[in-house]
């Protein structure tokens, strides 16, 4: 499957199923250290991922991002805060839904591993990104 089709394919079962929830600009969807409750997809508007350390490394992250994947997915607690920047319409995924998709659909689990891996690997490109969108 090319990466287009791919992107396709996962979007598509994660908009199915979905809790789609509403929320305004300045709401926090979990603070670094939280446990992790799941995913937030984001489907229009802007969240930003802060680590707490320095507000130049945050992360802005605008539709089709997915918030909080890799504590979702490995159980650990959410490594950074996520607060909304621009009024957002989200599809949130709490751990025991995702985890039954990913029983149904294990064709899943390596697109968003690829994700996880992909995106640890811009963190500087993305608050460039960030900084140039002016939502830091």
């Amino acid at each position: 499957m090319d990466a287009e089709l791919s992107s396709l394919y996962l979007k598509e079962a994660l908009e199915q199923g979905s809790q789609i929830v509403h929320k305004p600009k300045s709401s926090l969807l979990f603070r670094r250290g939280d446990e992790a409750a799941g995913m937030f997809v984001v489907l229009s508007g802007k969240v930003i991922l802060d680590c707490g350390v320095d507000s130049a490394s945050g992360r802005c992250c605008g539709p089709g991002a997915l918030v909080g994947l890799p504590s979702a997915l490995i159980g650990n607690n959410y490594s950074m805060t996520a607060m909304v920047t621009e009024d957002a319409k989200l599809s949130f995924w709490s751990r025991e839904r995702l985890y039954g998709l990913l029983r149904q659909r294990p064709e899943l689990c390596r697109l968003l591993v690829t994700i996880v891996r992909e995106d640890r690997r811009k963190p500087s490109e993305t608050a460039r990104n960030a900084e140039r969108e002016g939502t830091l």
